[in-house]
């Protein structure tokens, strides 16, 4: 089963309704950086790499389990991708972005992303039709 199957259970976003949920996913992420920044401060001063690294590890997990609760993938260090109305579509968002400007095909990834051009057509604009 693709990740991205109809049946997933994860809710497909208009555009719109993908950037209506984007500041509290930026609110999480803001949390868990502060998170990590304190952990690194706290830690560095009396404890192994493998504590650090364990701490870190559920750090992130949280964040991971936080995004999923809103119906959207968590993919690598604070990047995320909404499922689209758009068959075979991604909306993709990374820390630092204030909307979702770029989308992907479900087969690619980040280093895929192409920008979005025009909301109406969100998916199509390197279409040859």
């Amino acid at each position: 089963m693709n990740i991205y199957d109809k049946d997933d259970g994860f809710q497909a976003f208009t555009l719109q309704q993908a950037n209506a949920l984007l500041p509290e996913i930026i609110a999480i992420t803001e949390k868990t950086m502060t998170k990590l920044e304190k952990s690194k401060n706290t830690l560095y001063e009396s404890a192994t790499d493998e504590t650090i690294r364990i701490e870190n590890t559920e750090i992130l997990t949280e964040w991971s389990q936080k995004i999923v609760e809103l119906g959207v993938y968590p993919k690598g260090y604070f990047t995320v991708d909404f499922k689209s109305k758009i068959p075979d579509t991604l909306l993709c968002w990374t820390y630092g972005e204030k909307t979702i400007i770029y989308t992907h095909k479900i087969h690619e990834n980040f280093k895929d992303r192409v920008s979005i051009r025009n909301e109406n057509y969100i998916g199509f604009e390197n279409s040859m039709n």
